[in-house]
């Protein structure tokens, strides 16, 4: 079965590293958004936010296009982004179009710790991460929207990574493997399509 591990949440929540720790131990791709925003950044360029919003869009539509490319050769890809609503949406639809699984990880932790983190990565940024300047502290809250179970299903792991050890990782890693081994359950079954 195709299987896909989403890997979303909040700024800061150590996404990029744990879906690529997930991508070595689960010998898998792993697509991150942020490192194709910045080839794309570094090949087109950008000299004001609106284009840097459609070198946003241009990398979600390329990370889109590019799992269905690493599906037609393997069975499983990781795939890395704080992803908006209706991009997340998008992605499912085309899961259940596909008949692939997937599995999502919703990173979080506490938003003081988050925007420590993020302050502290803001000097060694790409240029493509930071059009808007350092986002002050009540903007940061203010975008980290809660977990919804109602978007990403009840069966989504979330994970606190406000202290995350290398225990939480080792965790972490077994429950993914687990869902990924596991029968389909309802909630995450989609029909396969009929190729005869």
């Amino acid at each position: 079965m195709k299987q896909v591990v989403i890997v979303t949440g909040h700024l800061a929540a150590l996404k990029s590293t744990v879906a690529k720790r997930l991508a070595v131990d689960l010998s898998a791709v792993c697509l991150n958004k942020d490192d194709l925003k910045e080839t794309l950044g570094d090949t087109i360029g950008f000299t004001n936010r609106e284009e840097n919003l459609k070198l946003s869009f241009a990398t979600y539509m390329l990370l889109r296009q590019l799992m269905k490319n690493v599906l037609a050769a393997d069975d499983l890809v990781i795939l890395e982004s704080n992803f908006r609503k209706n991009e997340y949406v998008a992605l499912t639809s085309d899961a259940k179009e596909q008949g692939i699984r997937f599995v999502t990880l919703f990173m979080t932790g506490d938003p003081d710790v988050l925007y420590e983190r993020y302050l502290d990565r803001q000097p060694h940024r790409h240029p493509v991460h930071t059009s808007t300047g350092t986002i002050p502290p009540e903007m940061f809250r203010a975008i980290a929207a809660p977990f919804d179970p109602a978007l990403y299903g009840a069966d989504a792991i979330v994970v606190d990574t406000t202290r995350f050890s290398d225990d939480d990782y080792q965790d972490l890693l077994d429950k993914v493997r687990s869902r990924l081994a596991a029968d389909s359950t309802p909630a995450m079954r989609f029909p396969k399509e009929d190729h005869r």
